[in-house]
C-alpha cells in the first residue's frame, strides 16, 4: 500500500504536466477566417509597426487578398495565412495583438528589426505554430507563460532581445521542441529542472544572460541534446559528478561562470567535438582521462585555478586543433607528446608556470597558426626546427627566460604578423633576415640584450604597423628607411645606445601615435615637423646632446634644472660682467682663429663673388633660443631691415630683434664667404655651440647661405665689450 506522503510526492511530480495540458486546453479555438479578415487582420499589424507604411508599401486594405503581399505566403488551396517573414525590413514599434487572430500561422519571423515591447500573449494562440523568430529585436519584460500552448512548435528563437524574468518551466511540455535560443538577453533565476526531461530539444542555448544556480546530473536526462551552451552567466557550485552520462552532447560550454571544484574524473566518457571550461574556478589537475576523448577538436581549460603538471597523453588528441591551457597554475614542461597532434592550428600556454625547453617536436605541427607560451619560465633556445611552421602567424614567447641569438631561419616564417620575444635573454644582433617576414603587423623584441645595429631591412616590412625595440644594447644610427614604413603607428626605441640625429625621413611616418627615443645618445635638434611635433618632450628625454626646447638647453640633463641665481632677472654682478667680458674675448679668439685657419692659404672673397651654393643651411644648438628656419629669421628681422640694427664693423653686421617667445637675440651677419672648406668651417662652429658655461655668452646657432653667413647669440641688454673696457659715453 502507498503511503501518503509518496502519494504527495507523485502528485506533485506530475502538477506541472496537469498545469501545462490544462493551459493548452484554454487556448482560443481557432477556425478558418476569410480573406476579407485576413487582410484587416494584417494591415492591423502593419499600423503597429514603424515604417510599416514604407517597408509593407503594398499592404494595402483595398485589397483582395494578402497572398501576394511583401512576405506573405498563403496555402495554395484554403488562401489562408500560412507564413510572414517580415525580417530586417527596419521595422519598429510593436506587435499588435491582431497577430493572435491568425490561426493558421505556421511560421512567424520578425527577426532583425527594431520591434520593442513585450511579446504579446496573444500570440499564443497561433497554435499551428512551428517556427517562431523573434530574435534580434529590442523586445522586453518576460516571456508569455502561456507559450506552452504551441503544441506544434519546433524552433522557438528569441536571441539577441531585453527579455527579463525567469525562463518558463511551461516550455518542458513543448512535447516538439527542437530548438530553443535565448541566448544575449538578461533571464534570471536558475534553469528549470523540468526542462532536462524534454525528450525533443536537440539545441540549447542560454548564452549570455544572468541565470543563478547550479547544473544538476538531470541535464544527462536531455538525451537527444548535441548543443548546451550556458557561456556567461552566474552559474555557481560544482559541476554534476555524473557529467560523463551526457553522452549525446556534442558541444559543451560552460564558460564565463562560477564553477568551482575539480573537473570531475567521469568527464572523460564525454563524446563532445567541443569541451570549453573556461573563466570559471577549477581547481586541482587536469585529468589523464580527457586524453581518451578522441572526439575532442576543441578544448579550452583556460582562466582557472588549475595546477600539477600537463597530462602527456593528452598529445593522443589527435583530432584536436585547439588547445587553450593559458591563465592557470600549471608547472612541469611542455609534453613533447604534443608533436603528435598534427592536425592542431592554436596552442596557447601563457601565464602559466612552465620550465624547461620549448620542445623542438612542436615543429611537426606543421599547420600550427598560433603559438603562444608567453609569460611562463621557459629556457634555452628557440628551437632552430620552428621555422618548419610555414603556417605560423602569431609566435609570441614572451616574458620567458630564453637566451641565445635569433636566429636567421625565422625569415621562413613568411605568413607570420605578430613576432613577440620581448622580455628574455636574446643577444646577439637583429638578423637582417627578419626583413623577409613579408607579413609582419608586429615585432617586440624589447628588454632583452640584442646589440649592433638596427637592420635597414626592417624597412622592408610594408604591413608593419608596430615596432618595439627598447631597452636593449643596440647602438648606430636610427635608420632613414624607418621613413618608409607608411602604416607604422607604434615606435618604441629608448633605453638603447643609439647615436646620431633624428632622421628627417620619420617625419613621413603620417600614422605615429606613439614614438619614444628616449634615453639615448642621440643629438642635434628635434626635426621641426608636425608628426614629431605631436609627442610630448619625454618622448626624448634622456639624450643630453639633444636639443628638446626652450626649457632645456643641449647638452643638459632634461631631468635636472639649471642652476639657479639669486639675483633679480636682468641684474649683472661685476663678477658677470667680467665673466661676460672674458667669454666674449675668448670666443672673439676663437673665431679669430677660425679666421686665421681658412684665411691661410685661401683669400676671402667679397660677397659678390663665389658663395655658398644650395639652399640655406640651419643649425639651432638650442631649441627655442633661435630661429627655427631660415624663413623665420627673415621675418623677424624684415628682410634684414636698417631698423633693427645695432652695430657695424669691418667684418660684420649685428642685428637686434626679438623671437616670438619674446626671447631677444642678437643676428650677426658676416660679410666674408669662404670659398672652400666650408664643411671644416661648419665643424668649427659647431664645436664652439657645445662650449657650455654659465658666464660664457652662448652660440645659439648659426646658418650659412648665399646671402651671407649668420651666427646667433642672446643679446646683452648692459653694452658691448668696448663699454665694458672703456666705460659708456
Amino acid at each position: 500500500m502507498m503511503t501518503g506522503g509518496r502519494q504527495w510526492l507523485m502528485f506533485t511530480n506530475l502538477l506541472p504536466w496537469v498545469v501545462i495540458s490544462l493551459l493548452s486546453s484554454w487556448g482560443v479555438p481557432t477556425k478558418a477566417i476569410s480573406l476579407p479578415d485576413e487582410v484587416r487582420i494584417l494591415v492591423n499589424l502593419k499600423a503597429g509597426f514603424v515604417n510599416g507604411e514604407e517597408e509593407l508599401h503594398d499592404w494595402d486594405v483595398e485589397s483582395q487578398s494578402p497572398c501576394g503581399w511583401m512576405g506573405v505566403n498563403c496555402n495554395n488551396v484554403t488562401f489562408e495565412v500560412v507564413a510572414l517573414n517580415l525580417s530586417e525590413l527596419a521595422l519598429g514599434g510593436e506587435i499588435s495583438p491582431s497577430i493572435g487572430l491568425l490561426g493558421s500561422l505556421q511560421i512567424l519571423d520578425l527577426s532583425g528589426n527594431n520591434i520593442s515591447g513585450q511579446i504579446p500573449v496573444e500570440i499564443c494562440n497561433c497554435t499551428s505554430l512551428t517556427h517562431l523568430d523573434l530574435s534580434s529585436n529590442n523586445l522586453g519584460g518576460e516571456i508569455p507563460y502561456l507559450l506552452s500552448q504551441l503544441q506544434l512548435l519546433e524552433v522557438l528563437n528569441l536571441r539577441n532581445n531585453r527579455l527579463s524574468g525567469p525562463i518558463p518551466s511551461s516550455f518542458a511540455g513543448l512535447s516538439n521542441l527542437r530548438h530553443l535560443d535565448m541566448q544575449f538577453n538578461s533571464l534570471s533565476g536558475p534553469i528549470p529542472p523540468l526542462l532536462y526531461w524534454s525528450e525533443t530539444l536537440q539545441y540549447l542555448m542560454l548564452k549570455s544572460n544572468q541565470l543563478t544556480g547550479g547544473l544538476s546530473d538531470d541535464m544527462c536526462k536531455l538525451t537527444q541534446l548535441a548543443y548546451f551552451n550556458v557561456r556567461d552567466n552566474k552559474l555557481a557550485g560544482p559541476l554534476p559528478a555524473g557529467i560523463g552520462n551526457c553522452t549525446s552532447f556534442q558541444i559543451l560550454d560552460l564558460s564565463y561562470n562560477s564553477f568551482s571544484g575539480e573537473i570531475p574524473y567521469n568527464i572523460g566518457y564525454l563524446q563532445v567535438s567541443t569541451l570549453s571550461l573556461e573563466a570559471n574556478q577549477l581547481t586541482g589537475g587536469i585529468p589523464d582521462v580527457l586524453g581518451l576523448m578522441q572526439a575532442l577538436v576543441i578544448l579550452d581549460l583556460s582562466n582557472n585555478k588549475l595546477e600539477g603538471q600537463i597530462p602527456p597523453i593528452l598529445g593522443n588528441l589527435t583530432s584536436l586543433t585547439k588547445l587553450y591551457l593559458y591563465n592557470n597554475n600549471i608547472s612541469g614542461p611542455i609534453p613533447v607528446e604534443f608533436g603528435n597532434m598534427s592536425r592542431l592550428n592554436y596552442l596557447e600556454l601563457s601565464g602559466n608556470r612552465l620550465t624547461g625547453e620549448i620542445p623542438s617536436e612542436l615543429s611537426y605541427l606543421t599547420g600550427l597558426f598560433e603559438l603562444d607560451l608567453s609569460n611562463n619560465q621557459l629556457s634555452g633556445t628557440i628551437p632552430e626546427n620552428i621555422s618548419s611552421l610555414a603556417a605560423l602567424n602569431l609566435l609570441n614567447l614572451h616574458g620567458n627566460q630564453l637566451n641565445g641569438s635569433i636566429s636567421p631561419a625565422l625569415q621562413q616564417l613568411t605568413n607570420l604578423t605578430l613576432l613577440n620575444l620581448a622580455s628574455n635573454n636574446f643577444t646577439g644582433s637583429v638578423p637582417e633576415e627578419i626583413g623577409m617576414i613579408v607579413n609582419l603587423d608586429i615585432l617586440n623584441l624589447s628588454r632583452n640584450s640584442l646589440s649592433g645595429q638596427i637592420p635597414s631591412s626592417i624597412s622592408n616590412l610594408e604591413h608593419l604597423l608596430s615596432i618595439d625595440l627598447h631597452d636593449n644594447k643596440l647602438n648606430g644610427t636610427i635608420p632613414m628607411a624607418l621613413g618608409n614604413l607608411k602604416s607604422l603607428g607604434f615606435l618604441d626605441l629608448s633605453q638603447n645606445h643609439l647615436q646620431g640625429p633624428i632622421p628627417l625621413e620619420l617625419g613621413q611616418l603620417l600614422e605615429l601615435s606613439y614614438l619614444n627615443i628616449s634615453y639615448n645618445h642621440l643629438s642635434g635638434t628635434i626635426p621641426r615637423n608636425q608628426v614629431f611635433s605631436r609627442f610630448p618632450t619625454s618622448s626624448y628625454f634622456g639624450n643630453p646632446l639633444l636639443c628638446l626646447n626652450s626649457t632645456f638647453s643641449c647638452g643638459l640633463n632634461p631631468q635636472q634644472p639649471r642652476e639657479a641665481t639669486s639675483q633679480r632677472p636682468g641684474a649683472l654682478g661685476p663678477s658677470a660682467t667680467w665673466g661676460i667680458t672674458i667669454s666674449a674675448l675668448i670666443l672673439l679668439a676663437l673665431l679669430t682663429i677660425v679666421g686665421i685657419r681658412y684665411a691661410q692659404p685661401h683669400v676671402f672673397l667679397k660677397a659678390s663673388n663665389k658663395t655658398v651654393q644650395g639652399p640655406p643651411s640651419f643649425v639651432i644648438f638650442h631649441l627655442g633660443m633661435a630661429p627655427q628656419s631660415y624663413e623665420e629669421m627673415m621675418r623677424i628681422t624684415e628682410n634684414l631691415s636698417e631698423k633693427y640694427v645695432i652695430g657695424r664693423g669691418g667684418s660684420s653686421t649685428v642685428y637686434r630683434c626679438s623671437l616670438k617667445n619674446g626671447h631677444p637675440i642678437a643676428i650677426k651677419k658676416l660679410y666674408n664667404q669662404f670659398s672652400q672648406n666650408v664643411h671644416e668651417f661648419e665643424t668649427e662652429l659647431r664645436t664652439l655651440g657645445n662650449i657650455k658655461h654659465r658666464n660664457l655668452v652662448t652660440l645659439r646657432g648659426f646658418s650659412m647661405s648665399s646671402i651671407g653667413n649668420f651666427l646667433f647669440y642672446d643679446y646683452m641688454e648692459n653694452g658691448s665689450l668696448y663699454d665694458h673696457l672703456h666705460g659708456k659715453t
